[in-house]
C-alpha cells in the first residue's frame, strides 16, 4: 500500500511518528458535520401545525392516579378540567376522612355529610376521623364504620368528648376488620362478645381514652393483636391486675388523670422490644409497676423513687417497704431520656438520687418534676461532695427542672449539673410563679453559668402555663 493511502487512514500514525519514541501519538477522530442532529428531536419552528406531543397522556392510569393522589383533594378534583381522562381518576384515589374540618354550625348533619362522602366514594379510605358524631345517631355511626371496614380502612379514630359520661358500644364489624393498622377510640365500651380473641388481628397501634377495661378484656385484646406495637390506655377505668404479653410492642404508655381509675397492679411480663414506657404521676404513685424486659429500653418516665415498682434487676421497691434498693452494677446503658419524681425536700429521697441516676451512664435528656415538700432536704454541700455522672462526659444535653421553687436542695442540684455537664446544651426552668427580668438575672448570677463546663449552654425560663414552648417527657410523641 503506497504511503499516501496509509496516511489518510484516520487514527493510523504517520511515518514520522513512527520513527520517534518521545513524541506522543496524536489520534484524530472524525467529527460529525454541523447540521447532524444524533437525538431526533422534532422543530416546532420548522412546521408550526405540527401537534406538539402531549407526554402526559402517554402515561398509564397508575401513574396517572398516584401523581394526582399527591396533591390536595382540591386540586386532585380541579384536574379534570385538564383532560377528559383525568375527569375519574381522582376517585380511585385513597381518602382520608376527617369530620374536624366540617363547621361547627353544621354539625348536627355531620353524620349525614360524612356516610354519603364514605358510601359515594369509589376508592379506598385510607384514614378515618370522628370527634363530632353525635350519639343520638348511633345507627348511622354503626353504618358508617361497617361501610369503611368494607372499604378497607387503615386508620381509624373515634372519639366523642364526653369523658366517660356518655359511651359509644362498638360494633362487631370494627373488631373483626382485618384491614385496620391503627385504632384510637375514646369514650367507646366493647361488647362482650366471643370475637374478642380474634379482634384486630394486624393492628399495630392502639390508643384506648376513657374507656372502661376489664382484666380478661384486655388480655384477650393483646392476645389476638400479635402485631402490636404501641399501646396507650389513658384513664381506662375497671382494670386490677394487668398482666402485658407482646412480642412486638416497642412502646407502651398507661396514665390516669385522678384516683381512682388506677389499677392495682401492672406486670409487663413479655415484651423483649420495649424501647418505651411512659407512666403517669397516679400510676406510679398508687399502681404497683414490675418491668421483667428492660434491655432495649430508651425513654423512662415517670419514675418515682417513693412508688412501689421493679424494674429489670437494676430497682426494687417491695410493696411496704420504705427504701429503694438500688443494684448499680445492673445498670441501664440504653436508656437516653429519663424523666423522674423527686421531692428534694426529703432527705432520703436525695441521698438516694445520685444512686439511681448512675444507673443510666447513657443519659441525653433528664426531666426532673420536684415534688413540694416541707422538709430538711439533705446537709448542706451533699452535691460538692458527689463524684461525676458517667452521663456528664459526652451524653446529657438537655435538663428541665419542673415545678422549680428555688430551693436551696434544687439549686445545689443543678449547680452540680452546670458545672459537670461538658456537652450541655439547654437547661429548661419551668415555674410556678411570675417571671420577671430581675428575677431571672438574679438566678442566672446564683447558678455560677460563668463556671459551666460546657460551652454556652442555653438558659430558658418558662411558665408552667407555656405548654406551647415546653412538652414534657410524657407527651413528647417523638423519640417517645
Amino acid at each position: 500500500m503506497p504511503p499516501s493511502s496509509r496516511g489518510s487512514r484516520v487514527g493510523a500514525p504517520s511515518d514520522s511518528d513512527s520513527d520517534s519514541d518521545s513524541v506522543p501519538q496524536t489520534y484524530h477522530l472524525p467529527l460529525p458535520p454541523p447540521d447532524h442532529n444524533p437525538i431526533e428531536i422534532p422543530d416546532q419552528n420548522q412546521n408550526p401545525d405540527q401537534d406538539r406531543t402531549d407526554l402526559i397522556s402517554h402515561l398509564p392510569d397508575c401513574v396517572l392516579s398516584t401523581i394526582i393522589s399527591l396533591l390536595p383533594i382540591r386540586d386532585s378534583i380541579r384536574t379534570g378540567i385538564l383532560s377528559s381522562r383525568f375527569r375519574h381518576l381522582w376517585k380511585q384515589n385513597p381518602l382520608h376522612l376527617d369530620d374536624s374540618t366540617i363547621p361547627r354550625s353544621l354539625r348536627y348533619t355531620t353524620s349525614q355529610v360524612v356516610t354519603c362522602i364514605a358510601t359515594v366514594h369509589p376508592g379506598p379510605i385510607h384514614s378515618t376521623r370522628i370527634s363530632q358524631f353525635d350519639l343520638d345517631f348511633r345507627r348511622k355511626l354503626d353504618d358508617l364504620i361497617e361501610t369503611l371496614t368494607r372499604k378497607g380502612t387503615k386508620e381509624l379514630s373515634l372519639g366523642f368528648g364526653y369523658k366517660g359520661v356518655r359511651r359509644y358500644r362498638l360494633p362487631l364489624s370494627l373488631l373483626q376488620c382485618q384491614t385496620l393498622r391503627k385504632v384510637s377510640l375514646s369514650d367507646c365500651f366493647f361488647p362482650p362478645s366471643p370475637f374478642l380473641d380474634s379482634s384486630f388481628p394486624n393492628l399495630r397501634e392502639l390508643t384506648l381514652e376513657f374507656v372502661f377495661l376489664w382484666d380478661d378484656l384486655l388480655h384477650c385484646l393483646l392476645k389476638s393483636c400479635t402485631h402490636l406495637e404501641v399501646l396507650q390506655l389513658m384513664n381506662c377505668a375497671g382494670l386490677q391486675y394487668l398482666r402485658i404479653n407482646c412480642a412486638k410492642l416497642q412502646k407502651l404508655t398507661i396514665h390516669e388523670e385522678g384516683y381512682g381509675t388506677h389499677a392495682k397492679e401492672v406486670v409487663i411480663e413479655n415484651a423483649p422490644e420495649l424501647r418505651s414506657l411512659r407512666l403517669g404521676e397516679f400510676t406510679v404513685e398508687y399502681t404497683r409497676i414490675s418491668v421483667q424486659h428492660v434491655k432495649k429500653l430508651e425513654v423512662l418516665g415517670f419514675f418515682s423513687m417513693n412508688a412501689t415498682m421493679r424494674i429489670g434487676n437494676t430497682f426494687t421497691k417491695i410493696y411496704n417497704q420504705h427504701v429503694m434498693s438500688v443494684n448499680g452494677s445492673m445498670g441501664l446503658p440504653t436508656v437516653k431520656k429519663l424523666a423522674i419524681l423527686v421531692d428534694f425536700g426529703n432527705g432520703s429521697q436525695c441521698s438516694l438520687l445520685p444512686s439511681v441516676l448512675r444507673c443510666f451512664p447513657c443519659l441525653e435528656r433528664l426531666d426532673i418534676k420536684c415534688i413540694r415538700s416541707i422538709g430538711p432536704g439533705p446537709d448542706e454541700g451533699f452535691w460538692e461532695q458527689q463524684a461525676p455522672f458517667g452521663f456528664f462526659e459526652h451524653h446529657l444535653r438537655y435538663v428541665t427542672m419542673i415545678n422549680f421553687s428555688e430551693l436551696s436542695a434544687e439549686m445545689q442540684f443543678l449547680k452540680f449539673f452546670i458545672h459537670h455537664g461538658r456537652v450541655l446544651e439547654r437547661i429548661t426552668f419551668v415555674c410556678p410563679h411570675k417571671l420577671t427580668d430581675t428575677w431571672q438575672k438574679t438566678m442566672r448570677r446564683e447558678l455560677s453559668l460563668l463556671n459551666c463546663a460546657s460551652i454556652n449552654p442555653e438558659v430558658v425560663f418558662l411558665r408552667e402555663s407555656d405548654s406551647c414552648e415546653w412538652v414534657p417527657l410524657f407527651y413528647r410523641l417523638p423519640g417517645a
